[in-house]
């Protein structure tokens, strides 16, 4: 079974087409799509990108809070910006303490060192995943 490569590509253009106007993310190429908002991956993070006024508008170090911005900017509805980039930041610091604490658990010489850092990897991680769920309460919530 073979599908010509036109009919293809035309029904991927009615796709896209229909996905600008519906605030739903789409990947296409190497970024995500939500209407006029681009988010694309970079060596430090999310870069967030809005197309109608070609402007870069923030980077974020987690894919979450980058698609919390994009849907609350292509969506126009009213949100602090630096709220979601301090709940980013929260999770940006968790994440590496969880880092240092494993590498800690795994070079520790003692049992002592190494439960201290265990404790402070589970403490790291559910911090972490706290901060992003409370990312995602905009995403889902709002």
């Amino acid at each position: 079974m073979t599908i010509d490569h036109h009919l293809k590509q035309q029904l991927e253009e009615i796709i896209e087409s229909g996905l600008v106007e519906v605030p739903i993310p789409y990947q296409k190429g190497n970024s995500i799509r939500i209407r006029h908002i681009v988010i694309r991956n970079h060596h430090n993070g999310y870069r967030i990108f809005n197309i109608k006024s070609n402007k870069h508008v923030c980077t974020t170090f987690s894919k979450t809070a980058a698609l919390a911005i994009a849907k609350m900017s292509a969506e126009n509805t009213p949100f602090n910006l630096k709220d979601i980039q301090k709940l980013d930041d929260k999770v940006t610091k968790h994440y590496m303490d969880a880092v240092y604490a494993k590498r800690a658990m795994e070079t520790a010489d003692s049992d002592e060192r190494k439960d201290s850092a265990e404790v402070r990897f589970d403490i790291a991680t559910e911090n972490a995943w706290t901060a992003l769920a409370d990312i995602e309460r905009y995403i889902f919530d709002k």
